[in-house]
């Protein structure tokens, strides 16, 4: 089975073989994925239908994470003010929701 990517590179080839033109475009959204306000995650929340319990408990969640950087024996913790949380399974929910 052939992946979109596989296919794509494929069509690139022939195109470029046949001396014509390929033109590629890609979408690199790491920066809004950590950009992304808490208020428009818990709107597209809502906005789906979620329960208003279910967003209050995902709102109080996302406020409360900090983010710690350690170098040797310094260390140094912020409160995050925006942005889904990486690395969980709530997060590309998050997202999809909000760009949906």
């Amino acid at each position: 089975m052939e992946t979109a990517l596989h296919q794509l590179v494929v069509r690139v080839e022939k195109a470029l073989d046949q001396q014509e033109v390929a033109l590629g475009v890609f979408l690199d959204i790491e920066g809004a994925f950590n950009n992304t306000s808490y208020d428009s995650m818990c709107v597209a929340l809502a906005r789906h239908g979620v329960n208003r319990t279910i967003v209050r408990w995902v709102k109080a969640t996302l406020e409360g994470r900090r983010a710690t950087a350690t170098r040797g024996n310094l260390s140094r913790s912020v409160a995050v003010s925006r942005g889904c949380p990486q690395g969980g399974v709530l997060s590309p929910l998050l997202w999809c929701l909000v760009v949906d």
